[in-house]
C-alpha cells in the first residue's frame, strides 16, 4: 500500500504540514531530529510524492510539453529523445504529443497539455501552421508560461526560437554540388510554403545564381518531407536528366533512393546526391550520402538550457538563437570536372 503524507505525520507525531514541508525542503519549525525522522520514516517506505499536491505548495508540476509534427521522422524522434533526456536530468518529467503536421492539432495539443498544467513548453508547429499563421501565432501571444518554437519558427513572432541557418545549410549543400562540376541540379523541395521550405530553396536559389547557373522549371520538385514523397519524385528525377539532386530532407532522400534502385540508377555513378539532415547512414546500404548536418543534440540541450533559465526567471530578454549547420561530405557526389 503505498504510503501518504498522513502515514508519516502519524508515525512522527507531527502535523501533516509539517512532514510537507520537511519533505519539499521548505522552512519549518521543528527539531533537526524531527526532520530526521520524517526523512527516514519516508525513505524506509519508499515514499513518492504526488505531484499534484506538491503543485499546491510549490505553484509548479516539475512538468514540460514537447508538440513535435512527425514522430516518425528521425529528426523529431532524435531531438525528442534528447530534450526528454536533459530535462529529465534537471527533475522534469516531459510529456510528448504529435500534432500528425496539422496546424488544429498543434492548436487542439496546446490546450490538452496547458490543461495537464504544464511548467512550460517547447513547440516544432506543423507546416501547416504557416497557412494559418494568424491564427496559431494568436493562441501562442496568449501563453502565460513559457515557451520556446525549436526548429520550425515564426519570423514575425517575438517569442524564443532556437532554429538552424536553413539558407546556408542549402547553400553549402547546391555548392558542394556544383564545385564538383554539376551544372544541372534539381532540387526537391517540400510543397508547404514555410519559414524552412523558403529558406532550403533559397539557399539552393543563391548558389545556383552565383554561378551563373540556370534552374529550370522542371528542376524543382515538390514532395511533403515523408518517405513516400520522396519515393515519387523518383521517375521526375530521371526524365529532368540532371546529372544531380539536393534532397531538402533526409525522408524524401530514403524514398528517392528507394525508387532509383529500383530503376537501377546507381549512386553516385548515373547521379549525385546531396540530403539534409544527415540522419540515413545507419539505416541504408552502399555509398554513405553527403548531407547538411544539423546538429540535434545541440539544438535539443541549447533549448533546454534556455527553457531552464527561463523558468528560474533567469532570463528575461527574447532570445532567438541560429545554429549552423554543417556539410558532411560522404561518396555519394561524383566529380566530373
Amino acid at each position: 500500500m503505498k504510503v501518504k503524507l498522513k502515514d508519516i505525520a502519524k508515525q512522527a507525531n507531527v502535523s501533516i504540514t509539517s512532514v510537507s514541508l520537511v519533505l519539499n525542503n521548505k522552512p519549518c519549525r521543528i527539531s533537526s531530529e524531527k526532520k530526521e525522522l520524517i526523512e527516514k520514516i519516508a525513505k524506509d517506505n519508499n515514499y513518492t510524492p504526488n505531484i499534484n499536491a506538491r503543485s499546491l505548495i510549490t505553484n509548479e508540476t516539475k512538468t514540460l510539453g514537447l508538440i513535435i509534427p512527425d514522430i516518425e521522422n528521425i529528426f523529431f524522434s532524435r531531438l525528442t529523445k534528447t530534450i526528454e533526456t536533459y530535462c529529465r536530468q534537471f527533475g522534469y518529467a516531459l510529456i510528448i504529443v504529435n500534432s500528425n503536421d496539422e496546424y488544429k492539432e498543434d492548436l487542439y495539443l496546446l490546450d490538452l497539455l496547458l490543461a495537464r498544467g504544464i511548467d512550460g513548453l517547447f513547440i516544432a508547429i506543423s507546416n501547416s501552421a504557416y497557412n494559418n499563421k494568424e491564427e496559431v501565432c494568436l493562441r501562442l501571444k496568449k501563453l502565460t508560461i513559457p515557451y520556446i518554437m525549436v526548429d520550425r519558427v515564426f519570423d514575425e513572432l517575438n517569442c524564443n526560437q532556437v532554429y538552424f541557418d536553413n539558407v546556408k545549410g542549402s547553400y553549402l549543400a547546391a555548392k558542394h554540388l556544383i564545385e564538383n562540376g554539376h551544372s544541372k541540379i534539381s532540387c526537391i523541395t517540400n510543397c508547404i510554403y514555410s519559414k524552412n521550405t523558403v529558406s532550403r530553396f533559397e539557399g539552393y536559389e543563391k548558389a545556383m545564381k552565383e554561378h551563373g547557373l540556370e534552374i529550370k522549371k522542371d528542376y524543382i520538385i515538390e514532395g511533403d518531407y515523408r518517405i513516400q514523397s520522396g519515393y515519387n519524385t523518383g521517375d521526375m528525377v530521371i526524365k529532368n536528366h540532371t546529372t544531380a539532386v539536393f534532397v531538402t530532407n533526409d525522408m524524401m532522400a530514403l524514398g528517392l533512393l528507394k525508387r532509383l534502385g529500383e530503376k537501377g540508377i546507381k549512386i553516385p555513378e548515373d547521379l549525385s546526391i546531396v540530403s539534409y539532415d544527415n540522419l540515413l547512414n545507419d539505416f541504408i546500404l552502399g555509398p554513405g550520402i553527403t548531407s547538411i548536418d544539423q546538429n540535434i543534440s545541440n539544438l535539443g540541450k541549447t533549448a533546454c538550457d534556455l527553457m531552464l533559465k527561463l523558468l528560474k526567471n533567469e532570463e528575461t530578454a527574447i532570445k532567438k538563437i541560429c545554429l549552423d549547420p554543417e556539410l558532411i561530405i560522404k561518396k555519394s557526389v561524383k566529380n566530373i570536372v
